[in-house]
């Protein structure tokens, strides 16, 4: 039942409702929704609220009316996300300047050493502690993308502690610990999913997914992170551009959920 006292519009409610469903599995992709006398019933609200969250979520493309047949969740929900990765800011930044909510879950955390490679990579010695985060990333309640991240401890004393709940990494490494990002390294390859990144994602195993490799820099040229991000690639396109000013154009990621 929705919160009748609740300062959100019921109609509101019945959209994050609905859209949690999406995300629990409750609601599965490419399946009819319950009718509106169904969501009238389980969320304890009226026709008119129902269909206006319906109406909605319609023109979100999250659902599909089909005529004759009900509502459908779609495969592919549509809520694009233009500016992912096309500047230094962090994924709470990329989505807030589309005006779109940003959530992580923590999926693992633990003080780790990293492979030869990596510590090469990080500028660190490979018997040093570095911090392996592993979240999930919501946009609007939907979950978009796996990313995981290696974090040299000897960089960010005491960070462990902090990266908890709804965490903002590259806010935190900036306002904690004054760091100024200045620039990355890409490597964009695809692979299939697999059954985690399909339970996680509300995709099949096989599909396609983009893996984002990147080293994130600061001002003097010092690696302060590693990450791997996960999106699927049925929903995600690479943008490429060598106009540094082009808005339309610019490297970066995209995806829809």
């Amino acid at each position: 039942m929705l919160d009748q006292n609740a300062a959100t519009p019921l109609y509101e409610q019945l959209k994050l409702a609905i859209k949690k469903g999406i995300q629990d599995r409750e609601y599965l992709p490419g399946t009819r929704l319950p009718s509106e006398g169904e969501l009238e019933r389980l969320y304890g609200v009226s026709r008119i609220t129902v269909r206006r969250a319906v109406k909605e979520l319609c023109e979100e493309e999250i659902l599909a009316r089909k005529q004759g047949k009900g509502t459908f969740v779609l495969s592919s929900p549509h809520i694009s996300y233009n500016r992912l990765d096309r500047t230094i800011g962090g994924f709470h930044d990329s989505l807030a300047k589309d005006g779109k909510e940003a959530t992580v879950d923590i999926l693992e955390k633990a003080i780790i050493r990293v492979s030869e490679s990596y510590a090469r990579d990080l500028q660190i010695d490979a018997e040093d502690d570095v911090i392996f985060l592993k979240r999930l990333m919501y946009g609007d309640h939907m979950p978009v993308m796996i990313d995981t991240a290696y974090i040299p401890v000897k960089r960010f004393p005491g960070i462990y502690d902090k990266l908890v709940g709804n965490v903002a990494l590259f806010h935190l490494m900036e306002s904690e610990y004054g760091v100024k990002l200045e620039r990355y390294y890409k490597v964009l390859k695809v692979q299939k999913a697999t059954r985690e990144m399909s339970d996680l994602l509300n995709c099949r195993v096989g599909d396609p997914m983009f893996d984002l490799f990147k080293i994130t820099y600061n001002e003097e040229g010092i690696p302060q992170n590693i990450s791997i991000s996960i999106l699927n690639g049925e929903n995600t396109y690479y943008v490429i551009s060598n106009e540094e000013g082009d808005q339309v154009n610019q490297s970066g990621l995209s995806w829809k959920v």
